[in-house]
């Protein structure tokens, strides 16, 4: 199995009430980080992956979700992404190494170590 510096969580999960990040277009998503992951170079370094339940939907708008990106030593960053900021998310963060700040989950904290 590759050894993996950055991993990206995507939370997709659906449910039947119509609000969770799946039900906004989280897979969609999900499948764009890995798009956007191959076009950029990164497979062998970055691993995406869905996240379960983060109860974060409420704060995303319904085209919107969740998503997690953990880098080395544990540092991880919460963002709330449309999947047109997935390239920006993938172009700034993953390869430059630079927080979208513009995208960051106010909600919580950036560190979740």
């Amino acid at each position: 199995m590759p050894n993996y510096s950055k991993h990206v969580q995507v939370c997709d999960v659906e449910k039947d009430d119509g609000k969770h990040c799946g039900n906004k277009g989280g897979a969609e998503i999900k499948k764009e980080f890995v798009r956007m992951v191959s076009k950029y170079g990164l497979r062998k370094d970055v691993y995406v992956s869905s996240a379960g339940c983060t109860s974060q939907h409420r704060l995303c708008e319904m085209d919107q979700c969740s998503v997690i990106v953990y880098g080395p030593n544990g540092e991880g960053t919460w963002y709330i992404a449309k999947s047109e900021d997935v390239e920006t998310i993938v172009r700034e963060h993953l390869a430059e190494g630079k927080k979208v700040e513009s995208l960051v989950n106010e909600g919580l904290s950036t560190n979740v170590n």
